[in-house]
């Protein structure tokens, strides 16, 4: 008899991460293309399995700020949830100065 041990999936964060990626319309090959991951990446971080890696989720949140997809007014509070939620270890900088390394802060 085999027995296979999976982790609990974060249901809460897949579901966040589905709904940042068609606010900005892209479908999931689409956003894997543009973060330069595989399709399967983008189907491991919306199912809750596992989460992108920092590089992936920077690319992914400045894309979803571009996109104004977060709430407005609410887009660093959300950024910081989002990053937190994917359990990170390296620093984030504020988005909110983006482009402006002197305004930088980290979060």
């Amino acid at each position: 008899m085999r027995i296979h041990i999976y982790g609990e999936r974060d249901y809460a964060y897949g579901q966040a991460m589905v709904t940042l990626r068609t606010a900005i319309g892209l479908t999931q090959v689409e956003l894997a293309q543009v973060l330069g991951v595989s399709r399967g990446a983008v189907l491991g971080w919306e199912g809750g399995i596992n989460y992108p890696k920092a590089i992936s989720l920077k690319r992914f949140i400045a894309l979803c700020v571009q996109q104004q997809a977060f709430a407005a007014g609410r887009e660093e509070e959300e950024i910081r949830a989002l990053w937190h939620a994917a359990h990170q270890k390296v620093l984030l900088f504020s988005f909110a100065a983006a482009g402006s390394e002197s305004k930088r802060k980290d979060i």
